[in-house]
């Protein structure tokens, strides 16, 4: 009989450490991933199902923002995310896929993804090996970030599948039949991504510009004059479109760039061999003030700077 292992954030004594504890969880459970949202009282939960050769992985979560490819080599597996309730907006390479209640893509963990979600979620995630990929579905990996509906055709009947298995599985009592899921995955998910293999869609124009601006973001996020008017005159466009580009990930330029250079000043803090003070780092990842930087760190991170230098990574 399989086993269903639930975690959630309720157990943490102390709310200010739920959402360092679900960074722990969730890149336990799906690999190397940073999340950020509100820090107060962070209410998540995860349940997972460890079968033969897969995973079916469920979270539920309060709005939050999620970024993959952080660190750490591959997992060996892809993430086949189905939006069980709610919506959200992910950009995977140079796709931005937004998501409704039924549909789902394919992503790598290890490799960048920027996920952002407005309202309480919940998803379905099956991780499957990418050894078996290429035997079972060709070209697999070529689908990442390409969303599909599961509101008709193969992708209905996949969605349709997995939801309604996942139903079984988190409230059924024996579960002996469940690893014959290994099987029947396969040639659902190879009919779900038949068409988008047989013609992938060429990169249009406005695909093309949203994902030079994160790059062109993603490579100056330190730099002190970085504007969305700086990022509109390089790339030729207006002031107004980049931070409509920021709008469809549910974040403002501005609050982009304070989150990478967050995350700069954290791999900074833990790194032994950085021996800046914690006033230097704040200033050399573009923060005007300590105290601002304090603030900002402890609300990401759940500790001070310095006690996360020391090795405290939230209760």
């Amino acid at each position: 009989m399989q086993r269903l292992e639930i975690y959630s954030t309720a157990g943490c004594a102390q709310a200010q450490g739920r959402l360092a504890y679900w960074n722990r969880v969730a890149s336990s459970a799906l690999g190397p991933i940073a999340i950020d949202a509100a820090a107060g009282d962070f209410e998540a939960t995860l349940k997972r199902i460890r079968l033969r050769d897969l995973e079916i992985i469920a979270p539920t979560s309060p709005p939050a923002t999620i970024r993959t490819g952080t660190a750490g080599r591959s997992t060996g597996m892809l993430n086949l995310q189905l939006q069980h309730r709610g919506s959200s907006s992910t950009r995977v390479g140079s796709r931005i896929a937004t998501l409704a209640a039924g549909d789902f893509m394919l992503f790598d963990p290890t490799e960048v993804s920027l996920q952002h979600f407005d309202e309480a979620t919940a998803a379905i995630i099956v991780r499957l090996p990418i050894a078996g990929a290429e035997a079972r579905a060709p070209g697999l990996r070529d689908m990442l970030g390409i969303p599909v509906s599961g509101a008709s055709g193969a992708g209905a009947v996949l969605s349709q599948f997995v939801r309604t298995t996942w139903t079984q599985l988190e409230h059924g009592e024996n579960l002996g039949w469940a690893d014959s899921l290994c099987d029947v995955i396969w040639p659902l998910v190879d009919m779900a991504y038949a068409s988008a293999r047989r013609s992938p869609a060429a990169l249009g124009r406005a695909e093309k510009l949203r994902h030079d601006i994160l790059e062109f973001a993603d490579r100056h996020y330190l730099d002190n004059d970085l504007t969305a008017a700086r990022v509109a005159g390089v790339l030729k466009v207006s002031a107004r479109y980049v931070q409509m580009t920021f709008a469809r990930l549910g974040t403002t330029p501005s609050a982009y760039v304070r989150s990478r250079r967050l995350e700069h000043a954290a791999r900074l803090l833990a790194d032994p061999r950085c021996g800046a003070q914690v006033t230097g780092i704040a200033l050399d990842c573009g923060f005007g003030d300590l105290s601002t930087f304090c603030r900002l760190f402890r609300t990401r991170y759940g500790v001070s700077p310095t006690q996360y230098r020391a090795g405290r990574r939230g209760s």
